[in-house]
């Protein structure tokens, strides 16, 4: 396990600048980014192996679909705000 995290100086001033900026210490910045980050990556691989296993089983949509659904709901919002007129 890390014990612990050598940065480098220019992030370093840059942490320190924020800490006193946000009245907080760094440590607990680096602990924010950190979690963050993994939730942020743990997040996109569960998402990426989503779509894959949708692509797998061959459920896709076509980009003509996909225009064909923006066109009709573009009319359905216009033919709504004609009525509220």
């Amino acid at each position: 396990m890390l014990g612990e995290l050598k940065l480098p100086k220019t992030l370093v001033k840059r942490l320190e600048k924020a800490a006193a900026s946000a009245h907080i210490n760094p440590e607990a910045i680096i602990k924010t980014a950190l979690k963050d980050r993994l939730d942020y990556l743990e997040w996109k691989e569960n998402a990426i192996a989503a779509g894959q296993a949708d692509l797998n089983i061959g459920r896709v949509v076509t980009t003509e679909q996909i225009r064909a659904s923006l066109t009709k709901q573009r009319a359905q919002r216009a033919a709504k705000s004609k009525k509220a007129a």
